[in-house]
């Protein structure tokens, strides 16, 4: 097909589809917004496309990546990112839907094969998408992706390591090299999207990188993979309603057997570094994230305790909420110079 004809209606993606089974052919349907295509996207879409017969790419609209994404996406309008798509020869045909999710048109077109990224599985797929597909998908495939390519992560490198404009740190008067810092936002919103094992492990690397009194690390990380898990914490901690609806979490506990000396407050300085460190690592890796305190808030460190079945030395410090960003937050300080005295 010429490349404008790969760009379908529904109805066209439909009927099209109608024609491959009849000849016998499996198809292969994908979705996701596929802003500022990079060769992750390539090699995503080529593997995706040898499952099957034919692929079909579902995209979405521009007015929906802006309610997911946040209002500085989508970076390529959907005509441009749908006709980059079809000119891969790879992609059979490209479908531009409207909604947050690709239900509709999936349950629509329903394609025998279903391909995701390698972060998500059968149990974290989109709960709406996945219900509805399950009636007539005969497999799931799920792709690696390639390591350090993402959009999120090329806007960062065009401006500088931080996702505002880079602009904005040469008027706020803030040093560019230091955006990962300025950049680092508590976020509270999230896209419906898991965060892979991969990640996980990068920011508990990070976490454990952190400065330690006499190198004891008394830290201990619970990692918060089950919803259930993360509603029952976020239940415990005013205003923290939002860990709920994040796709992972930890809480940062301290063992006190293993603190400097045996002391708190060693502890809390050894966990409350770790943390901050989790969170820079989460912002340089595309991700989001949100501290919550939990010491020392009695009734929070012993309603956590019960809840996770922790030994009475064991001393939660702290929750994050971590996920993929679905807001856009300047870069800042809060710099005062009321709060500096030189002696």
């Amino acid at each position: 097909m010429d490349i404008e004809d790969k760009i379908m209606t529904l109805e066209q993606a439909v009927a099209w589809h109608g024609k491959l089974k009849a000849e016998g052919r499996k198809l292969v349907a994908t979705n996701g917004v596929f802003d500022l295509l990079h060769r992750g996207h390539a090699e995503y879409l080529a593997k995706a496309a040898q499952a099957g017969d034919a692929l079909l790419v579902a995209i979405n609209s521009d007015e929906s990546v802006r309610r997911i994404k946040g209002p500085s996406r989508p970076i390529v309008t959907e005509g441009d990112r749908a006709y980059l798509l079809a000119c891969m020869s790879f992609v059979d045909a490209v479908v531009i839907f409207a909604e947050d999710t690709a239900t509709n048109t999936l349950a629509a077109v329903r394609p025998e094969i279903y391909a995701k990224g390698g972060d998500y599985t059968e149990e974290t797929l989109v709960r709406e998408e996945y219900f509805v597909m399950k009636e007539f998908v005969e497999k799931f495939v799920f792709i690696p992706f390639v390591a350090g390519r993402s959009t999120t992560s090329t806007i960062r490198k065009v401006n500088g390591g931080a996702m505002g404009e880079s602009a904005e740190a040469t008027d706020s008067g803030l040093n560019p090299k230091l955006n990962l810092l300025y950049g680092r936002r508590s976020v509270r919103q999230y896209q419906k999207r898991p965060v892979g094992d991969d990640l996980v492990q990068e920011l508990l690397k990070a976490a454990m990188a952190a400065p330690s009194a006499c190198c004891k690390d008394p830290w201990h990380f619970i990692v918060l993979k089950k919803e259930e898990t993360r509603r029952q914490v976020a239940a415990l901690l005013k205003n923290g309603g939002f860990l709920a609806d994040a796709p992972m979490g930890f809480v940062v506990c301290g063992d006190l057997t293993k603190a400097h000396g045996g002391e708190l407050s060693y502890l809390l300085q050894d966990c409350s570094a770790a943390t901050e460190n989790l969170l820079l690592a989460a912002h340089g890796l595309s991700l989001g994230g949100c501290w919550l305190g939990v010491h020392p808030r009695l009734e929070r460190v012993e309603g956590i305790r019960r809840l996770l079945d922790l030994p009475d030395t064991m001393i939660p410090v702290a929750a994050v909420a971590i996920g993929w960003p679905a807001q856009d937050l300047k870069i800042r300080t809060r710099f005062r110079k009321d709060a500096v005295t030189e002696r």
